[in-house]
């Protein structure tokens, strides 16, 4: 005998529910969707939608952001550098932020480490830790409980520390990832920004650990890794005990819905992470010497300009991206978009691009932070 077939016109919605519950009942739906309902084509295209920075160039707002780097490299020290600018509203090593409540989520340090670390860093505003070691402890992400986080400001900046600490799940199953990225998904898509600190994979320190799920469902990824001096637009990276002075690549890897950019900081034990020299330091100098020339140049012609220098085309438009900034600004100009390349003056170095454009975030009672996390 053929189950009874319903299609949700045969009853109200209360009733189908009750019916599909009783055995042999098969709920059709609609299959005639309007596209009346859809957004078309140019619905999308005529969207007027701005990136926005958390932290300028580096932390998109309102996305999943991952921060990978080896164990005991500074994730945590950096991070929590960070949180401390953007829940104050300053300036990180000249890079603006949007001043905007951070959530620390600390499953893995002990309160003594954080203790050293703040009287280093120095006082913070609307920055709140919430961490296992407190009465009231975070939720796994694989819990019952894990929507907690859905109740705490919103808009506000959420850290894991770290994702591997933060769930009971196979990290290297992507089935069990993809579960757990979704929830995290769900927060960001609450206007939440996300960032999850990390480790590197075993035999490398340019590749996050875990499964692929990890990378296919974050928006951008950032990796901190030592190195020396780059070899044809390549870090190479050293292990602990090859140099005692190193420097560190703060930036994108293996992936980015965003602008890539990166940056070159140094350690310093009592503070905590500094702006270092870039490792193509003297080359912009160069390249900037050239553009000064003309002042204004387009940029293929810029490129071609640097060919004196030993750079290759190709090379040259990479470091001109990444001179965007500090060295000179770019913009799109005319029917064909053509990029015009202007130079900046030395001593008055321009904030990094699109800062200016970026919205204050509105101001959140730290109280309400404060009562959820330890009331």
């Amino acid at each position: 005998m053929q189950p009874e077939t319903l299609t949700p016109e045969d009853f109200g919605l209360q009733q189908v529910d009750n019916k599909i519950k009783d055995k042999g009942l098969v709920v059709v739906p609609d299959e005639n969707i309007s596209l009346s309902k859809l957004e078309s084509w140019n619905d999308i295209r005529n969207l007027e939608i701005k990136v926005e920075w958390v932290m300028d160039r580096l932390i998109p707002k309102e996305s999943i952001t991952v921060i990978f780097g080896k164990g005991g490299i500074g994730k945590t020290w950096l991070m929590m550098d960070i949180a401390r600018s953007i829940g104050s509203g300053l300036d990180y090593l000249g890079y603006q932020t949007i001043k905007t409540p951070v959530v620390f989520i600390d499953f893995e340090n002990p309160v003594s480490m954080l203790n050293e670390r703040t009287k280093k860093l120095g006082e913070a505003e609307n920055v709140h830790f919430w961490r296992v070691g407190n009465s009231f402890k975070p939720p796994k992400l694989d819990s019952r409980e894990w929507e907690q986080y859905k109740e705490l400001p919103a808009g506000a900046v959420l850290v894991f520390d770290t994702l591997r600490a933060s769930h009971g799940r196979d990290e290297n199953a992507s089935n069990e990832m993809a579960s757990i990225m979704e929830k995290v998904k769900e927060l960001r898509d609450l206007g939440f920004t996300v960032i999850l600190l990390h480790h590197t994979a075993k035999n490398s320190d340019k590749t996050s650990k875990g499964s692929t799920a990890i990378v296919d469902l974050s928006d951008h990824i950032l990796g901190l890794t030592r190195v020396r001096n780059a070899k044809e637009g390549e870090d190479a990276p050293v292990d602990d005990d090859d140099s005692e002075d190193p420097t560190y690549r703060f930036g994108w890897r293996d992936k980015t819905r965003f602008e890539p950019h990166h940056i070159y900081l140094s350690l310093n034990p009592d503070r905590g992470f500094e702006l270092a020299p870039d490792i193509e330091e003297e080359t912009f100098k160069s390249m900037h010497r050239i553009l000064e020339r003309s002042d204004v140049l387009q940029k293929t012609a810029f490129a071609k300009e640097c060919k004196p220098l030993g750079l290759g085309e190709k090379k040259a438009r990479k470091l001109i991206d990444r001179g965007i900034g500090r060295f000179w600004k770019i913009e799109n100009t005319g029917k064909t978009n053509a990029q015009i390349v202007t130079a900046i003056k030395f001593g008055s170095l321009a904030p990094p691009i699109g800062s200016a454009e970026l919205p204050n975030y509105p101001e959140v009672n730290s109280d309400e932070c404060r009562t959820l996390l330890y009331d």
